[in-house]
Protein backbone atom coordinates (compact mmCIF):
# COMPACT_ATOMS: atom_id res chain seq x y z
CA UNK A 1 0.00 0.00 0.00
CA UNK A 2 2.80 2.40 -0.51
CA UNK A 3 3.07 5.27 -0.78
CA UNK A 4 0.20 4.99 1.54
CA UNK A 5 1.40 3.03 4.25
CA UNK A 6 4.50 1.72 5.01
CA UNK A 7 6.12 -1.89 5.71
CA UNK A 8 7.03 -0.02 9.26
CA UNK A 9 3.74 1.66 10.06
CA UNK A 10 1.28 0.52 12.83
CA UNK A 11 -2.13 0.25 11.48
CA UNK A 12 -4.90 1.51 13.77
CA UNK A 13 -8.16 -0.31 12.94
CA UNK A 14 -11.83 -0.11 13.65
CA UNK A 15 -14.64 -3.10 13.20
CA UNK A 16 -16.79 -2.49 10.42
CA UNK A 17 -19.77 -4.26 9.10
CA UNK A 18 -20.98 -5.01 5.13
CA UNK A 19 -23.38 -2.27 5.42
CA UNK A 20 -20.90 0.49 6.25
CA UNK A 21 -18.45 -0.39 3.58
CA UNK A 22 -17.73 2.61 1.13
CA UNK A 23 -15.11 2.14 -1.89
CA UNK A 24 -12.53 4.24 -2.01
CA UNK A 25 -11.63 3.74 1.96
CA UNK A 26 -9.13 1.27 3.49
CA UNK A 27 -9.85 -2.22 4.94
CA UNK A 28 -8.36 -5.26 6.30
CA UNK A 29 -9.82 -8.05 4.38
CA UNK A 30 -9.55 -11.63 5.27
CA UNK A 31 -8.78 -13.24 1.34
CA UNK A 32 -9.44 -16.82 0.69
CA UNK A 33 -6.05 -17.18 -0.87
CA UNK A 34 -3.85 -14.71 0.20
CA UNK A 35 -4.73 -14.50 3.98
CA UNK A 36 -5.22 -10.89 5.71
CA UNK A 37 -4.45 -8.24 3.36
CA UNK A 38 -5.15 -4.42 3.59
CA UNK A 39 -5.95 -3.12 0.69
CA UNK A 40 -8.57 0.19 -0.87
CA UNK A 41 -12.10 -1.33 -1.73
CA UNK A 42 -12.74 -0.40 -5.26
CA UNK A 43 -16.22 -0.97 -7.01
CA UNK A 44 -19.13 -2.62 -5.84
CA UNK A 45 -20.76 -4.97 -8.47
CA UNK A 46 -22.55 -8.24 -8.25
CA UNK A 47 -22.21 -8.40 -4.53
CA UNK A 48 -18.43 -8.11 -4.61
CA UNK A 49 -15.61 -5.46 -4.33
CA UNK A 50 -13.13 -5.08 -5.90
CA UNK A 51 -9.86 -4.64 -3.96
CA UNK A 52 -6.60 -2.03 -5.40
CA UNK A 53 -3.24 -1.71 -4.44
CA UNK A 54 -2.31 1.87 -4.22
CA UNK A 55 1.52 0.78 -5.02
CA UNK A 56 1.34 -0.18 -8.78
CA UNK A 57 4.16 -3.10 -7.72
CA UNK A 58 1.40 -4.32 -6.04
CA UNK A 59 -0.57 -7.42 -6.37
CA UNK A 60 -2.59 -6.55 -9.24
CA UNK A 61 -6.31 -6.77 -9.17
CA UNK A 62 -7.22 -8.78 -11.52
CA UNK A 63 -4.94 -11.70 -9.77
CA UNK A 64 -6.58 -10.29 -6.77
CA UNK A 65 -9.97 -10.88 -8.13
CA UNK A 66 -12.91 -9.72 -5.61
CA UNK A 67 -14.08 -10.21 -2.44
CA UNK A 68 -17.60 -10.98 -0.59
CA UNK A 69 -18.46 -7.87 2.02
CA UNK A 70 -18.50 -10.52 4.45
CA UNK A 71 -14.79 -10.78 4.11
CA UNK A 72 -14.24 -7.11 4.79
CA UNK A 73 -13.63 -7.13 8.67
CA UNK A 74 -12.19 -3.84 9.85
CA UNK A 75 -11.16 -0.42 8.67
CA UNK A 76 -7.91 1.44 8.86
CA UNK A 77 -8.22 4.50 9.98
CA UNK A 78 -4.82 5.95 11.33
CA UNK A 79 -1.58 4.65 10.10
CA UNK A 80 1.55 5.61 12.67
CA UNK A 81 5.07 5.82 11.08
CA UNK A 82 8.43 6.40 12.86
CA UNK A 83 7.73 9.83 12.23
CA UNK A 84 4.23 10.22 11.26
CA UNK A 85 0.43 9.99 12.32
CA UNK A 86 -1.72 9.86 8.94
CA UNK A 87 -5.68 9.96 9.10
CA UNK A 88 -6.78 7.03 6.51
Amino acid sequence: MAPTLRADDIVLTVKTKPAALRSGLIYVIDHSDLGKVIKRLGAYENGRYKLIGDNPASTPASVMGTVEPERITRRAVLAIGSKTLKRL
